[in-house]
């Protein structure tokens, strides 16, 4: 029943990972005629966010010394509204609003404080543009029926505000549509790399650059214990007008006249849970199942007596449908009267893959295991999981995520509701020789568990020595604590303990069962 959108809940900002959604620019229109329509707005306390606004102008985009009067009329020339809610005043920010801030405002630096201006109103855009997913935070949206499920999320925001930069700002910033300029000369190599949808997010902890390419200011922006604060006071409102009328709804739904429109409003930051929803007159009532949500466990689907449903393009016989592989579920839904449905999900029962990759810039694996051992001497290890997103890198009890390189993969199933899916790519020479543990976890909790070994050491050659004349016939015997993959001598194949006794000049080449080479070139002259 429910279509797949991808507006936001506060979740967000406890550092969840965005895979597969995509902005949400302006409303979202289920209907080609309009009947079905989303909208959201957050609002935020007007002292919090002018405060906010004016403290990171000031600190980051430049020494102007802005007032907060000053601030106020930017805020309103930029098309932020100012709102009474409950005698209240709220600054009130949509996904498309959009401005910008005329240089009698702002001086000689027009440009510089509209792109720091840019870059707090997106972050706090993007809270009503993205969401990652789950079956106990979802938005879900059919032509007749809407749901907002969002869990209490107050202590992990609290966490985050207490200055966990490592463990919050880097997930936040995927979820962000800002970015750094990779070719900015004034760039160092960057601390951190984040992946986003058309482009890399660069994040300097060190330098503090003003031109447009600064993310080091998007880092302080997320710092910026004010900015965080306002959110404190902000809420979300979800307004949906549907083609017929509400049949059912929440307590805490309002609707309209008319009861086809239905308005939710709930704190963005709370710590108690939300379960609001709508529901119209000629809903196909489909169970089991939320539009958009991706499920750790399988899920049963069942159809209405009076419906009838493809799953993925092939006709359901039954009515019940079990959902246990890995992978899209997309049901079209009838119920023979002219309303039709979409009821789409994802199950991710899978654990993420680890695997051997030559070059991290070319997107080729092979399994990470080879006769029971995961032996590597060079190259990297690869991570991704295309349904549920990597969260956590863990080798011998360290969290190395942030050290991998990051690049993104494109999903070969159409059908998926994940388009998109980053690898992580992590450099053996980064490990010490020696055997290594690694627990890789998706966002569903998912995990692989492997070992694998670093060996850089050659093969142990016994009998003859680089650049030796021998006189007499010599036994050659090799070995390698990881074992011997192959030896040639003279281009054949060469046994271990085997002798060379033909007078001329040889080359011995023995590799390892980790791909270190050990080559030896010697004569006999009898």
């Amino acid at each position: 029943m429910r279509k797949l959108v991808t507006t936001g809940l506060s979740i967000a900002l406890a550092g969840t990972l965005l895979t597969g959604c995509m902005k949400m620019d302006g409303n979202i229109v289920v209907n080609a005629d309009g009947s079905c329509v989303l909208s959201t707005e957050i609002n935020i306390e007007k002292d919090a966010m002018l405060s906010a606004y004016t403290k990171y102008l000031n600190e980051v985009g430049g020494s102007d010394g802005f007032t907060k009067e000053q601030v106020s009329v930017m805020i309103e020339q930029y098309g932020i509204k100012l709102v009474k809610i409950d005698n209240k005043e709220y600054y009130k920010i949509t996904p498309d609003t959009a401005g910008s801030i005329s240089g009698s405002t702002t001086g000689n630096n027009t440009n510089l404080v509209n792109n720091k201006f840019d870059s707090i109103t997106n972050y706090y855009k993007s809270l009503a543009g993205k969401s990652y997913q789950t079956e106990d935070n979802v938005l879900s949206l059919s032509e007749t029926s809407f749901l907002v499920r969002q869990p209490a999320n107050s202590s992990a925001i609290d966490k985050l505000f207490s200055g966990s930069l490592e463990d919050g700002v880097a997930s936040m910033l995927k979820g962000n549509s800002m970015r750094g300029d990779s070719a900015d000369d004034e760039f160092d190599e960057p601390d951190r790399v984040v992946p986003w949808e058309d482009g890399d997010v660069y994040i300097d902890d060190e330098d503090v650059v003003t031109d447009n390419g600064d993310i080091n200011a998007v880092l302080k922006l997320f710092e910026d214990k004010e900015i965080m604060a306002s959110l404190k006071t902000a809420t979300m409102t979800y307004k949906v007008t549907f083609p017929s009328k509400v049949k059912e709804k929440s307590a805490n739904a309002v609707l309209s006249d008319n009861d086809k429109t239905v308005s939710v409003t709930i704190p963005l930051i709370s710590d108690r849970s939300f379960n609001e929803y709508a529901v119209c007159e000629n809903d196909i009532d489909a169970e089991g199942a939320v539009n958009g949500a991706i499920y750790k466990n399988a899920v049963t689907v069942t159809i209405p007596e009076n419906a009838t449903a493809t799953l993925n393009g092939s006709e359901v016989s039954d009515k019940t449908v079990k959902c246990d592989k890995t992978g899209t579920y997309n049901f079209k839904l009838s119920d023979g009267r002219g309303t039709t449905e979409t009821l789409c999900f994802m199950v991710d029962t899978s654990a993420p893959v680890v695997a051997r990759q030559k070059d991290a810039g070319k997107m080729e694996f092979t399994n990470l295991y080879k006769d029971q051992q995961a032996l590597l001497n060079r190259g990297y290890i690869a991570v991704y999981d295309v349904e549920g997103g990597v969260s956590e890198i863990i080798v011998d009890s360290t969290n190395v995520m942030k050290e991998a390189v990051v690049n993104a993969g494109g999903n070969a199933d159409k059908d998926s509701l994940i388009s998109q899916y980053y690898i992580y790519s992590l450099d053996v020479n980064d490990f010490e020789e020696g055997s290594h543990a690694i627990t890789v976890s998706d966002t569903l909790g998912n995990k692989s568990e492997e070992e694998f070994i670093i060996d850089r050491t050659k093969p142990s050659i016994k009998g003859v020595k680089s650049g030796k004349t021998y006189k007499k016939a010599v036994t050659i015997k090799f070995s390698d604590k990881n074992g011997i993959q192959s030896a040639y001598l003279n281009g054949k194949i060469f046994r271990n303990g085997s002798k060379a006794s033909k007078k001329g000049t040889y080359t011995l080449k023995v590799t390892d069962n980790a791909g270190n080479v050990k080559t030896v070139k010697f004569k006999i002259n009898k």
